[in-house]
């Protein structure tokens, strides 16, 4: 049994904790929910011995602490998986999961992964570099990690993002027979309720730092929305659905984006030759299980990934090659779902960001920073705070908050990731301006409900290929969802895409 007593942490005037008391006990799963910002975040990292209190104790089986490393931590069994997981992506498989083990060979690290990976049902070929997975995998390789470092508390980060509802199932099956059979205790930080409400043996909401409530089922998911957000749940409907997707800015202009027989080539597969075209404007989703070419695709478009073949052109002007630079001068602007790894600068402050993003603005930062951030996107966070230090939904406010107005094809993966529901509904509102003002989003969610809801067509990728766009008066869940299981299009769309 865990014990965490009247935990503070502050940052200055900031009260991220502010007494918070938890007793955890094994064979259960808790769930901890709440606002960005409510402080889940940072009790998670205080548990996981990765930020120290500024207050408190911390009693792990008889032991009292006043606070834990990552070494002590790992010592009484307690392990946490980030949203951004912690590996080195240009090393092999097999040596990130040796990172912090006991000493073994090579061969043996390949017998434990195997066994692991059969546990739950994933497949990873040790020689491959991290580099080479997708985001949902790297979080499922950290996961067989903490497993064989003998993790018994398991803190899990949003463990849902970036993966598939097969893999989603597999987990939480998992997640249950650890619980269950082996006596283990999960903690699930989450802004899903329905997993929150699916799986948790007791679910724990915080707001401005502290536990406000504890629920045991059966739940009630009004008095649960109402306990996260309090009156703004009844005023501004927080479980409301986002804003309509608006029309398209223009329905009768030449295509912002066109492709022909153009091919991508990643560092696993390659796709094509694909036609295809966005007007300004509109909101494409890109929907398709983990690793169908969805991801290849935006990252393709924006240069990150080559073009080997076929012709881009952006408002009229042809590309045979997709040089990033280039494309980025051009207004094309990429927002991935690895935050730290690959958008921001973990030890740069929020003003330094800002400075790099808008370097005309460097005369008036902090003012622009209140402006752009503050009251824009809602980041609550001093200016000289570092990056890495935010929770995962600042660290989207901040991505978002850089983006240029100028940008004219907007491309991202998971745009409200690590986002609650009243967050997430901001951000969408201000996508949808951007599309009204004329600017092309192209998005890939894992979220199917998230695509249908905003987009004026979905394209639907399966097998490492595009099989089909389809109108939002066709996008269904049942249309969409049989094009991503690899039904033949014709038949699901009646031989008209």
């Amino acid at each position: 049994m865990i014990v965490l007593q009247d935990i503070h942490k502050h940052y200055g005037r900031v009260r991220a904790n502010d007494g918070v008391s938890l007793t955890l006990e094994p064979g259960r799963i808790y769930a901890l929910v709440g606002e960005n910002g409510a402080g889940k975040s940072t009790l998670m990292r205080v548990l996981a011995g990765h930020t120290r209190p500024t207050s408190g104790t911390i009693d792990l089986g008889g032991r009292t602490v006043a606070f834990l490393t990552p070494t002590l931590a790992r010592e009484h069994g307690v392990g946490m998986l980030y949203q951004d997981p912690l590996d080195f992506p240009a090393m092999p498989i097999w040596e990130n999961f040796q990172l912090g083990a006991p000493k073994r060979t090579k061969g043996q690290v390949f017998d434990v992964i195997g066994e692991l990976s059969y546990r739950l049902d994933a497949c990873f070929l040790p020689d491959e570099a991290v580099s080479s997975l997708t985001v949902g995998e790297r979080q499922l390789l950290e996961l067989l990690r903490l497993l064989d470092l003998g993790a018994t508390t398991l803190i899990l980060d949003e463990p849902t993002t970036g993966i598939t509802p097969e893999q989603k199932r597999e987990l939480f099956d998992l997640l249950m027979k650890l619980a269950r059979e082996e006596n283990h205790t999960i903690v699930l930080v989450t802004h899903k309720l329905s997993e929150a409400l699916e799986m948790a043996d007791a679910i724990l909401v915080m707001r401005q730092g502290a536990i406000v409530a504890t629920l045991t089922p059966p739940y009630d998911e009004g008095e649960l929305v109402l306990r996260m957000f309090g009156d703004a749940a009844e005023s501004e409907g927080a479980d409301a659905p986002g804003p309509a997707t608006p029309r398209p800015a223009a329905l009768d202009a030449p295509p912002r984006l066109r492709l022909d027989n153009v091919v991508m080539a990643g560092p696993k597969y390659s796709m094509g030759p694909m036609r295809f075209s966005a007007r300004p404007g509109e909101c494409i989703g890109l929907a398709g299980l983990d690793g169908s070419g969805q991801e290849l695709f935006l990252r393709g478009l924006c240069g990150l990934d080559r073009m080997p073949g076929g012709t881009l052109t952006l408002d009229g002007r042809a590309y045979t090659t997709n040089d990033f630079p280039v494309l980025r001068r051009a207004g094309v602007h990429f927002v991935p779902a690895d935050r730290l790894e690959m958008a921001l600068f973990p030890a740069l402050t929020l003003r330094e960001h800002i400075a790099l993003a808008f370097p005309g603005r460097s005369d008036e930062l902090d003012a622009f920073y209140q402006s752009q951030c503050v009251e824009r996107f809602n980041l609550r966070a001093h200016p000289q705070t570092r990056a890495s230090e935010l929770s995962g939904g600042n660290q989207q406010r901040l991505l978002l908050s850089l983006i240029p107005d100028h940008a004219a094809l907007l491309l991202m993966e998971h745009p409200t990731r690590g986002l609650d529901a009243g967050s997430a509904r901001q951000v969408w509102s201000h996508l949808h301006d951007r599309c009204r003002a004329g600017a092309t989003l192209i998005f890939f969610s894992p979220d199917l409900d998230e695509v249908l809801a905003h987009s004026h067509r979905v394209a639907v990728f399966y097998d490492r290929a595009m099989a089909a766009v389809v109108d939002r008066a066709r996008a269904t869940t049942e249309v969409v969802g049989a094009l991503m299981a690899g039904k033949d299009p014709d038949q699901v769309l009646g031989g008209g895409q």
